[in-house]
This record gives C-alpha cells, sequence and structure tokens, in this order.
C-alpha cells in the first residue's frame, strides 16, 4: 500500500521526509559516525528488483490477476534481455494467478526461478496482516506459500518478505524459523535501520533488514544511502530495494542501465543486481557489533484495527469456524471416515488471501472491500457446512435414552474439561409450554419470548436433563414459529464439559424446569454467585460490578460500564483509513429511549437500552449470569454514520473505567501475551521507541489521547491480584487511557471507502473479573467466547439407529500442561498423519499430554510447513493414545501423528 496524498501537500511533505530522514530511530552499525573516507570501490551496493503488488487496494479482484499477469511478463522479458537482472516476488497467490491465466508464461517463471534470477521470497499465501491475523492462521499462510514454492518452482523461500505491514509481532521470528526461513526483510516501525538480529520470546532469532522504502530509485547518488545506513562503514554492504510498486511494475529499463553505468564508474561503490539470500548470507558473516532487538515492532496505521467492520468479522468468523471444522472432520477421520482435505484448503486459500495487508485492514476502496467481504461469506458457509455435517455424522452414532425428551449432543472444542455456557435450538412440535414465540415471519422479533407461568414464575423455563438424571436450570431466551413446529433457542450452564468432547442431555419442551429460583433483583441491582452488579436503569449502564469472591469493586467511583462515547475524527485529515486522526470533539451517547429488564429467569437476566446518536441507533442488551462469572454485551448497531472531507468522521467506542490503581495492559496477541503502554508509560516508564506510534508522509495521529493497540481474542487490565479481561468475536483495536478501558467499535472514515461502514452490525463482547492475572483463566475463556460450546439435535434418525455405539457423553482429545494451549488440527499435506499444534503462552518449561481417541503408532517433532526439524530436539514419548512433549517457554509445536488405522 503506497498511501494517497493529495498533490497539493506533496512537495511540502516529502521535503519533511527528506530532511528529517527516520529521526529517532538508532543506526544498526553503531553509536557514532566514522572518520572514514566516504564511500568508495570496496562498498557494495547489492541491487534487488522489487514490484510490491497489492492483492487488493484501489482495484478489484480481477484487475489484480492482471497486474499479477503483467508484471511477471514484463519480470520475464527483462530476464531475457538483461542477463545479470534479477527480481524478487513475494506472495504464493500471486503465482498462481499466472499459472492460471498464463501457462506459457507460468514455464518461463519456473525457467528463471530455477536459474536462481527470479527469487521466490516472503513463504507466504499473501503478504498477511500479522497483528489481525489469528496465529493457526499466520501458520497456514507459510504453509500454503512454502508448499507452493515447492510444489511449482522446485524450491522455497529463504526471506521473510514483508515490507509494507503495519507492525511486527513479537512471535514473528519464531514463525519464520518454522517455515524454512532465517532473514527478515521490511521497512516501518523498525527500532533500527540496516542489519540486525530480531528474537522471539522463545530465543529463535532471524537477521533483519530495514530501509526506508520499498520503492527506491536508481540515481547517480545512490553512493549516499550507503552513509545512511552504515555510518561507521565496518561491513560497506547495503540492501537497494527499487522499483515501481503497488499496482507492480518493478524496475525500468532506465533503472537497469543506470544500475549498469554505475557499477562501471571509477571510485564508485559496486552496484550489482543480486538475490536478497545472497546479500543475508553476506552480511550474517559481517553482524559483530549489530544490535539485537526482541519482542513486537510497533504501532502504525492504527485505524485500520476497526476500519471496515464487515473485513474484520468476517475474518475472525472464518478463522473460529475453521477450528470448528477440522475439529469435527478430524475426529470422523480418525474414526475411519474420509477427511475433506481440499474444501477445506480452498477455505484457508480463502482467508489468508484476504488477510491480505490492504484487505483486513480494510484499506481498500468499497467496491474491493464488498468482494472480499463476499468471499469470507461463500467461504464461512462451506466450513459450516462442512463441520456440521461431520457434526451429525458422529451425533448419529450416540445411543440415546428415550422417553426424556429431545436428545442435544453437546460437544466441548476445547481440549479441557469445563464449565460453560451452552445454547441450542430446539424443535418441538407443539409450542414451548412455558412460552410463547414470535410467527416465523417476525424475523427481527426471535429474541421477544413471552413467558407463560406454570408455577415456575414468569419466566420461559424448561426441563433439561443428563443421562443420570441431573437436571440444571435452562432458560428459553429466543425462538419463532417453523411450521410444522416450533424452533425454540434454550440456554443453560452445563458444570463439566469432557475434554475435546461431548455430553448429552435431554430438554423436554413440555415441562417447566425443576429449578425455578432466578436472579435475585432488587430495583437495579441483580444478585449472582459471583457478583453484585447495579445498573443505572435511565442509562442502561453499569454503575457497580462488585465481585464477592475478592471484594473488589470494579468501577470507578462515578464511572459507568460499557458508556458509548462518539470521537469526531478532524476532516481535514489524510488517510483516514489508515490513522485515527486528530479528535476535534468527544461526546457520550446519552440520548436514551428506553431502557428496560427484558429477562430474568434462571440462567441470566437481560437489560436492555435504546440509544440514539446522530443517524445511528445502538440497541444493547447486557446479560448477568446466575451461575458464571461472565458478563456479556450484545449490541446492535443501526450506523448510518459517514465521513468526508467537508464533515467529521464518527467513531464509536465503549468505555469502562475500572478501578484498580497502578494496573498492567496485558494483550492476546498471536502465539503471546504481551504488555501494552498506558497513557505513555509501561510499567511507569516512557514508552520503547520500538513500540511508540509512528507518523509518516507528514500525518500525525491521535495518539495523545490513548494508544490505540491490536490485540486478539482479549485483553486484560490487572495488578496482580485481580483483573478484568475484556472479550471480543471480531474487533481489534483496544486502549487505555485515564483509567478508562476502551474496545473500538465503529469508525465512519471515507477515504478510500466512501462508505466503510452503513448499515446494521452485531457486535458481541463481555467482561470477565477474575483473581490474580490473566494467567488464571482468561485465555481460555478468550477461547470460549471465540468458540463457544456447540451444541445441536442430532438428525432424526439418531432416535432409530439400532447400532448407534457411542456412550452418551465421551472426551476425545485432551491437552494437559499449564499454559499450553491447542491452536489447530488437520490433516498432513501429504501422507496420512495427523498435524496438531501447540504453543506454550506463560514462560514457563512444561510437558505437555496429548490424549486421542486412537492408538499412537509414531511421532515426530515438525515445523509449521510440516517438515521435520532439522536440529536436535527431544523424541515426544508415546503410551497407547498419549504423547508426552516437552515444550519450552513460548515455543510453538507442531506434532505429526500416525495411528493404529
Amino acid at each position: 500500500m503506497k498511501p494517497l496524498i493529495r498533490p497539493i501537500l506533496l512537495i511540502s511533505i516529502m521535503l519533511v521526509i527528506f530532511n528529517s530522514g527516520m529521526a529517532g530511530i538508532p543506526q544498526a552499525s553503531g553509536s557514532g559516525q566514522s572518520d572514514l573516507a566516504g564511500p568508495g570501490p570496496e562498498d557494495t551496493i547489492h541491487i534487488v528488483g522489487h514490484a510490491h503488488m497489492d492483492m487488493s487496494w484501489l482495484w478489484d479482484y480481477f484487475e489484480t490477476m492482471k497486474m499479477c499477469n503483467d508484471n511477471l511478463r514484463q519480470t520475464v522479458a527483462f530476464m531475457k534481455e538483461y542477463p545479470d537482472f534479477t527480481m524478487v516476488q513475494s506472495q504464493g497467490s500471486v503465482y498462481n494467478f499466472v499459472k492460471q491465466v498464463d501457462p506459457l508464461l507460468f514455464e518461463d517463471v519456473q525457467k528463471y526461478v530455477n536459474e536462481g534470477r527470479l527469487e521466490p521470497v516472503g513463504g507466504m499465501w499473501t503478504e498477511g496482516d500479522s497483528n489481525l491475523s489469528g496465529g493457526e492462521a499466520l501458520c497456514r499462510s507459510f504453509l500454503l506459500g512454502q508448499q507452493y514454492f515447492k510444489n511449482h518452482l522446485g524450491r522455497m523461500a529463504r526471506v521473510g518478505w514483508l515490507p509494507d505491514n503495519f507492525g511486527h509481532i513479537s512471535q514473528l521470528p519464531q514463525l519464520l524459523q518454522l517455515s524454512n526461513m532465517d532473514y527478515y526483510y521490511f521497512h516501518r516501525c523498525k527500532p533500527y535501520k540496516g542489519t540486525f538480529w530480531w528474537k522471539a520470546p522463545d530465543g529463535s532469532r532471524v537477521l533483519a533488514y530495514a530501509n526506508n522504502t520499498y520503492n527506491g530509485d536508481i540515481t547517480p547518488q545512490l553512493d549516499n544511502e550507503l552513509e545512511k545506513f552504515m555510518p561507521e562503514r565496518e561491513t560497506n554492504r547495503i540492501l537497494h530495494i527499487t522499483g515501481v510498486g503497488d499496482h507492480g511494475g518493478g524496475p525500468t529499463r532506465e533503472d537497469i542501465e543506470m544500475i549498469h553505468e554505475l557499477d562501471s564508474k571509477k571510485d564508485y561503490p559496486a552496484v550489482k543486481f543480486t538475490t536478497a539470500e545472497e546479500f543475508f548470507k553476506k552480511s550474517e558473516n559481517e553482524m559483530e557489533g549489530r544490535p539485537t532487538h526482541k519482542g513486537e515492532m510497533q504501532f502504525i496505521f492504527e485505524g485500520c484495527y476497526t476500519t471496515v467492520h464487515d473485513v474484520k468479522e468476517g475474518n475472525r468468523m472464518l478463522e473460529n469456524t475453521l477450528y470448528q471444522s477440522e475439529f469435527f472432520n478430524i475426529l470422523r477421520w480418525l474414526n475411519g471416515n474420509g477427511y475433506p482435505e481440499d474444501d477445506l484448503r480452498d477455505c484457508w486459500e480463502t482467508l489468508t488471501f484476504n488477510q491480505f495487508h490492504d484487505i483486513l485492514p480494510g484499506s481498500g476502496i468499497h467496491e474491493a472491500n464488498e468482494e472480499n467481504v463476499a468471499r469470507y461469506h461463500n467461504a464461512i458457509q462451506d466450513a459450516q457446512f462442512l463441520g456440521k455435517k461431520a457434526f451429525q455424522k458422529m451425533a448419529d452414532r450416540v445411543d440415546f435414552q428415550t422417553g426424556l425428551g429431545q436428545p442435544i449432543v453437546a460437544w466441548n472444542l476445547q481440549p479441557r474439561d469445563r464449565k460453560a455456557i451452552i445454547e441450542a435450538e430446539v424443535f418441538s412440535h407443539d409450542m414451548p409450554a412455558t412460552a410463547e414465540l414470535v410467527s416465523w415471519g417476525n424475523y427481527y422479533g426471535t429474541k421477544k419470548v413471552k413467558p407463560k407461568d406454570l408455577g415456575q414464575g414468569n419466566f420461559p423455563s424448561v426441563l433439561v436433563r443428563d443421562g443420570s438424571g441431573k437436571t440444571y436450570p435452562a432458560q428459553i431466551v429466543g425462538g419463532k414459529s417453523t411450521p410444522p413446529g416450533f424452533t425454540s433457542k434454550v440456554r443453560f450452564v452445563a458444570d463439566a464439559l469432557p475434554a475435546g468432547g461431548y455430553k448429552t442431555f435431554y430438554v423436554d419442551m413440555t415441562k417447566p424446569g425443576k429449578f425455578n429460583q432466578s436472579l435475585r433483583v432488587n430495583d437495579s441491582t441483580f444478585q449472582t454467585e459471583f457478583f453484585r452488579v447495579t445498573f443505572n436503569m435511565e442509562t442502561g449502564n453499569i454503575v457497580s460490578l462488585y465481585d464477592k469472591r475478592t471484594g473488589r469493586e470494579y468501577v470507578e467511583p462515578g464511572g459507568e460500564l460499557n458508556q458509548l462515547r462518539m470521537y469526531l475524527e478532524d476532516k481535514n485529515g489524510g488517510m483516514k483509513a489508515w490513522y485515527i486522526n486528530k479528535i476535534v470533539k468527544e461526546e457520550d451517547v446519552t440520548n436514551v429511549e428506553s431502557v428496560e429488564v427484558e429477562e430474568v429467569g434462571p440462567v441470566r437476566a437481560c437489560v436492555k437500552s435504546v440509544k440514539t446518536w446522530g443517524n445511528s441507533r445502538f440497541i444493547e442488551r447486557a446479560y448477568i449470569y446466575r451461575s458464571y462469572p461472565r458478563i456479556e454485551y450484545d449490541l446492535e448497531v443501526r450506523w448510518l454514520e459517514t465521513g468526508s472531507d467537508s464533515t467529521h468522521s464518527p467513531m464509536l467506542r465503549a468505555t469502562f473505567p475500572i478501578n484498580i490503581d497502578e494496573s498492567s495492559f496485558y494483550n492476546h496477541v498471536p502465539f503471546d501475551v504481551v504488555e501494552r503502554p498506558i497513557d505513555g508509560k509501561l510499567n511507569g516508564k516512557p514508552v520503547p521507541h520500538y513500540i511508540q506510534h509512528r507518523d509518516v508522509y507528514g500525518i500525525e495521529a491521535a495518539d495523545k489521547d490513548g494508544q490505540e493497540v491490536p490485540a486478539q481474542h482479549w485483553v486484560d487490565l490487572t495488578d496482580g491480584e485481580t483483573g478484568i479481561a475484556l472479550l471480543n468475536d471480531s474487533k481489534y483495536g483496544h486502549s487505555v487511557h485515564e483509567g478508562k478501558l476502551r474496545l473500538t467499535l465503529m469508525r465512519a472514515a471515507g477515504d478510500p471507502d466512501l462508505y466503510p461502514n452503513l448499515g446494521k452490525f452485531n457486535i458481541r463482547y463481555a467482561l470477565y473479573p477474575h483473581e490474580g492475572n490473566w494467567t488464571n483463566g482468561v485465555w481460555t475463556e478468550g477461547e470460549d467466547f471465540n468458540v463457544p460450546v456447540y451444541a445441536a439435535e442430532p438428525p432424526s434418525s439418531a432416535l432409530a439407529q439400532k447400532d448407534a455405539t457411542r456412550p452418551e457423553e465421551a472426551s476425545l482429545i485432551s491437552l494437559e500442561g499449564n499454559g499450553v494451549v491447542l491452536s489447530g488440527m488437520k490433516k498432513a499435506e501429504k501422507g496420512n498423519e495427523l498435524i496438531v499444534r501447540v504453543a506454550e503462552m506463560e514462560g514457563n518449561r512444561t510437558t505437555a499430554k496429548l490424549n486421542l481417541p486412537v492408538e499412537i503408532q509414531s511421532v515426530r517433532r515438525l515445523n509449521v510447513i510440516e517438515m521435520p526439524l532439522e536440529e536436535d530436539v527431544a523424541n515426544p514419548s508415546i503410551n497407547n493414545n498419549t504423547v508426552h512433549v516437552d515444550v519450552d517457554p513460548h515455543e510453538i509445536v507442531t506434532l505429526g501423528i500416525s495411528w493404529e488405522e
């Protein structure tokens, strides 16, 4: 992505960039200037031809295909004309487009790759955004990219290549190493210029190189670049990336001729076409005195964490659906059935393509965003179908009891026993005994349940039991007529679901529940097993959240939780999709149409409020559970706000004034948990330069009002003794400012997409108060909020199965080991191994114990791209159906498992 800049500002902005250089960024080569002479013939400028190609930005999908084809056609033409010409090209999808569109051109591409002049780099399916992509999705992008390079080009990339990405996650060096790459080129958010070592939390390291641009010019003054990057001139070697970018292009004929002319110039540095790998290999032996950086490198373009809701929601939903679908299909496969590997791979290709750094960040034009959202929807439907089909086949084999009601199979998709909230749709031929449901035609009214009191109270309870006869408080929370009967949404809390397995429950819609004690309510205060929660019934917000376990009052005096607040971004600001521009006005959403207690029952209570601001409408529902320590928010946003050059751009946040002094702010990021700044401080000290906000192109962002940071499933504010986590299932932009924890919900940034968000949107988030810090259950809670228990009726034929062999409940896949989490499972790309990926999150060495429902024959350690690890590692041990594997702190472990079929 090369941002669009108004022509009238171009000259002044370029002067600022030229004069300031990259002020404040340490030089990688040392601390002082040398008295050595200027650049000379002993110096080397490695030239790498490059054509940055955005897979979507200011054009649509088919223009992208044509762009890729045109670019590589020109590359091949220059290869034929200039025998020394070299070029890099990243992204497996680029080569795949050429193979599809022009097979003969692709043969030329293969030829020059084989000669070593056209260099595949990056190793990913696209140059994906690493802040917003999930950890498992990044693994799949490397797998798809490197496997494509190997299978179709005969070699894999050795150089990681993300020149235009908007920040770099802490675990990327480990992912690069585990994807067969030792080197990394980038240019944004650099802690140093030139070469330096970059380490991941587990100690993995890559040799990184950062310069000022991936579109470097070729001029007679090219030798000046040596002094910019190597002021002490100890190594006399730089990498110069040259070529027109973003819509392809690469070096021009004039560039190539100038390179030849400069290289022949007397007393001038050697200027040679090279490969990126050659530069890194030579630099690797010249690293004495170079710095080492550990951890993430951030922050820039913070508006991209929120811009275009549908893209963000589509990404998270597809990631979660693929996890669920692969879980079910792996179990079917281990049971001797087929595995839909081609169909699932298609879904992963869509996901990783859409994680490109101008698609997932939402920085494209309106037409491109619409295309990308459509691809998400199609892939989500495909993945859901594959998962539900596998679920139904397994549920069909459960041996159910009769006479207890409609059986429901509830599947715990996390590999640990746990207490969990369960919701299932249940069909009945008659209207539920305790509820009146709306007509099938009332699409938006399915949450309107009118209770009928049959002696249980004025709430729609229902009888839910397990196979032992134990009853569970249960509540009808939605539904409608679905001729020839009725479909009800039933919600209850199960004390213990088997790890990675299922439990059968029976729902009798003809009877109220036997446990009919609802939440205790006194005016606006609700009492649960865990909390005392008080609402302001004029605003619908929580004014007191008292934790009975710890004695902590979480609401700051005078504050209200989930206060919707509007921030107006300056209409004169630039790069609106990318930057949160200067805030010219803030105001709370205070126009409240109504507040009511919509539900009170044995499972949960709901306070519903309706608010408006500008042209938009907000329907909030806050849910409090009697026996589960989570407060959920379901926010329906009817957003009709726009921003332009003539109107300020509204941005909506949910704010939570939290009563915790001297708190730390922890964020879930891919394969790691990192601490982030609060009001410009980290552990009471100024924020290190490598995680400071970066202004660029002459635009100053609004980081003074609280640094916006990206996180995945949750963030946590804690003092170490108690804490409160904010969970989400589709949002990424978070911040803490003056004691307020904030989640950014919507932005109306109007450039380059004139209408990035218009319509009806549903947003879910939740509060999870806890003892201790984030290691006390927060990770599991975040996973559950994103991939909840999947509970559904079995196929109708199940009740007639005479050969049903499964028990009513069973644990099939479990994972033991403190701090070890399951990232994903799949069938190997080659052969019949089961691939299981786990990671250690808490920074401790441990032994993970993985239990499977099959007799294991062998197990081996693999890297992310499913190749055996080259270095010596301790072999996992096997005991029947159990694998024991030692895991180092922060290590990502991939296992290839063979079993008795």
